[in-house]
């Protein structure tokens, strides 16, 4: 979970306008077109809690439960992409939490992932300050990482081996970063800036790698940010 920038873009003022339509009828809708093109490009369709790229199960989600709240319901600020699995876990059971289009969620929180050879990798998220809503967000994200139904376990067993295949790929280019030179090592720092980037999947987890290993590679911690 990382900070996403809420634009001012054109295709968000759109989408501003569509909800004020929606808004005013009597069974309008929050999921129209117009929102979903906009979240999709402010999230780069990637679910903001377990950051899951590429999804096709796309689905808007409150960050401040609506309970048939309009004001709630219609609020743009209020809107956030998330996939099937994050949406059910969240609902209305863990609030409030952090935003994160205005928190760099990355920094209250630590994620790390534990390996050893032949066993599944274990997550470790861990509040770094002690405040209500970071809390709840580690406590979020521990039942979207781990589930807490049948249904649940298994969805989240599928994304973890998804977050250690690209973390697994994320490794072996910092290792390869980290034996080049020369054109090789540039080309390969730009590979991992891109990694870290807010728009990729499971970044939170990768820029906590290399704060980790700060004393091996101090120059990379600019991408952390």
């Amino acid at each position: 979970m990382v900070k996403f920038e809420r634009p001012d873009s054109s295709e968000a003022h759109v989408a501003i306008e569509s909800l004020k339509r929606e808004k005013r009828k009597g069974s309008g809708k929050y999921n129209t077109n117009e929102v979903n093109k906009a979240l999709g490009l402010m999230f780069a369709h990637k679910c903001y809690l377990c950051e899951k790229k590429d999804l096709d199960n796309l689905q808007i989600e409150h960050l401040v439960p609506h309970r048939g709240n309009r004001d709630l319901m219609f609020d743009w600020e209020n809107l956030f992409l998330s996939c099937n699995h994050c949406n059910n876990i969240k609902n209305d059971k863990f609030t409030p939490i952090l935003d994160c289009t205005k928190v760099a969620v990355d920094k209250k929180i630590a994620f790390r992932r534990h390996s050893e050879p032949f066993m599944p990798d274990k997550l470790e998220i861990t509040a770094l300050e002690d405040d209500v809503e970071t809390r709840n967000t580690v406590a979020l994200l521990n039942e979207v990482y781990y589930g807490s139904t049948a249904q649940k376990i298994e969805e989240a067993k599928i994304i973890r081996k998804q977050l250690s295949k690209e973390l697994n790929a994320f490794e072996e280019c910092v290792t390869d970063y980290n034996a080049a030179d020369g054109e090789d090592k540039k080309d390969l720092e730009l590979s991992i800036m891109m990694k870290l980037k807010w728009n990729a999947p499971f970044a939170a987890f990768k820029r906590w790698m290399i704060r980790d290993a700060s004393d091996k590679f101090p120059e990379l911690l600019k991408y952390c940010q």
